[in-house]
């Protein structure tokens, strides 16, 4: 893996932008008794990760469990899985260098300090079972600590390696959500964003060599020791944690109390880029609630898709052009809110935070006309793909645009992008329209200050424009999401 030595370019006030909204909450507002991440992780600068981790799991169900379940999701990527990370149709992308494989390997496994044997569970060798020695009663805690090494695929994805940076996503082991009478173990499937995590808090410490420098999730702190890069990082009630390690220029600048960074390697409009990450953090603390976190962190990065959200961290395609580029950043941004502070099940109700991230992309635009990107023309051309769309569906034999599904009843990802996104769009600037943008802000403040950290459904959303509203939203919501509708307001 060839990489240049590291320039850090620091724009230090260039500009600052007004965040009177951030972190009004205060302080206090991400103290949580939650499960604690503890991980010790190096890089080897080839395709090696080796870690350690001590997980002190906090049981905040209202059950007992009598055993504990991990997603292992780096599996995904092993050659013979059952579940492909990516499409057939996508691979070339994705692996552009032909198959390329990677994975998990567990050991030392102990739990309160007895070592277990490492079993593998799930559909596809993806989750880890820690049986337990005793029920965990709720509010109680114990904890499993484990060895563990990364084999890293050359791949243009969220877990992976290309010549300019490494991806760090959905990389370690993560508690499985508990939900209707047992651990939820779905595997990494192809379509959307597979994931669904609970609140924790991380500690982690990642190295790697000297010519290189780590962009992560929270609060970090980077030092040279000898020849090595060291990444200290803590981040206290976030779903996920990731990182992407390589040679970056740093352009950063202060949005009230939050420190914006942007670490790119191929960046023509470095400065814009940042501007538009700031801004975009500015107006969604304005309009929805303050983002309570000291840090945000956009990341040029390899990647398959135009971007991914991770807590305080997004990833962002470097293959875009630079309009959609900065469109990236500001759905990414947007996934903070919906997604992070707010979370959902991503599998089953994925619609959820896509569709609000989306049409927040095309808001941003409204209430930040300096941008000049008619917010009509977003609608108008997001109606007008979508309409095409129905009618090559329709033809194709079929005639449900349902939104009701998990992410593996999608057919394909064009399917589930139009559906999710593009009808998820047009089907919040329906409600818009219908009950005036005031109200319609309004409820969605009260949607994240209601949920704030907490998992909600499709039903909290709907409560929450009922009761802003002072009407009966059920059935308009039902007509978008179960059943067929195929055009724009019918």
């Amino acid at each position: 893996m060839k990489i240049r030595k590291c320039i850090i370019v620091f724009l230090c006030a260039v500009f600052v932008l007004p965040l009177a909204a951030c972190k009004e909450h205060g302080s206090d507002v991400l103290d949580r008794n939650v499960t604690t991440y503890r991980i010790d992780a190096t890089y080897d600068g080839m395709n090696t990760v080796t870690a350690s981790a001590e997980i002190t799991y906090v049981n905040n169900y209202d059950v007992g469990l009598p055993e504990l379940k991990f997603h292992l999701y780096p599996n995904a990527f092993r050659e013979g899985a059952k579940y492909q990370p990516v499409h057939e149709s996508e691979r070339a992308a994705a692996f552009p260098r032909g198959a390329s494989y990677g994975g998990i390997a567990i050991s030392n496994l102990s739990r309160g300090g007895e070592a277990v044997e490492v079993t593998l569970a799930g559909e596809d060798e993806d989750i880890l079972a820690v049986p337990l020695d005793s029920v965990l009663q709720p509010m109680s805690s114990v904890t499993v600590r484990m060895d563990f090494t990364l084999t890293l695929p050359y791949a243009r994805h969220r877990f992976g390696m290309t010549d300019k940076s490494v991806n760090l996503g959905n990389w370690y082991p993560i508690a499985c959500v508990y939900s209707g009478g047992g651990f939820l173990t779905d595997p990494y499937y192809a379509t959307g964003d597979p994931f669904y995590s609970e609140i924790a808090n991380y500690e982690v410490k990642l190295t790697a060599p000297g010519s290189l420098n780590i962009a992560a999730t929270g609060s970090s702190t980077t030092v040279a020791e000898g020849d090595k890069t060291v990444c200290t990082a803590s981040a206290r009630a976030v779903r996920d944690f990731a990182a992407v390690i390589g040679t970056f220029d740093v352009a950063t600048v202060k949005a009230g109390d939050v420190d914006v960074q942007y670490f790119y390697y191929d960046d023509g409009e470095a400065e814009a880029s940042l501007r538009t990450a700031a801004d975009a953090l500015a107006v969604f603390s304005e309009k929805y609630g303050a983002y309570p976190y000291d840090t945000y962190t956009v990341v040029q990065t390899g990647f398959l898709q135009g971007g991914m959200e991770y807590p305080q961290l997004v990833m962002i395609s470097d293959a875009l052009n630079p309009s959609l580029y900065k469109e990236a950043i500001v759905h990414e941004t947007a996934h903070q809110w919906f997604y992070g502070l707010v979370g959902n099940d991503q599998i089953r109700t994925p619609w959820l935070d896509e569709a609000l991230a989306e049409y927040s992309t095309y808001l941003f635009y409204k209430w930040k006309p300096e941008y000049e990107v008619p917010f009509e023309d977003k609608i108008a051309d997001t109606l007008s793909g979508f309409i095409l769309y129905c009618d090559v569906y329709k033809h194709g034999g079929r005639d449900d645009t349902s939104m009701t599904r998990a992410l593996n009843e999608y057919d394909n990802q064009s399917e589930y992008t139009y559906l999710t996104y593009a009808k998820g769009a047009l089907l919040f600037d329906s409600l818009r329209r219908t009950i005036g943008d005031v109200r319609f802000e309004a409820a969605l403040k009260s949607y994240v200050e209601t949920y704030f950290l907490q998992t909600a459904t499709p039903d909290c959303l709907i409560a929450c424009f009922e009761k802003t509203a002072g009407r009966d939203l059920k059935g308009f919501f039902d007509s978008w999401t179960s059943g067929k509708v195929m055009l724009y307001g019918d």
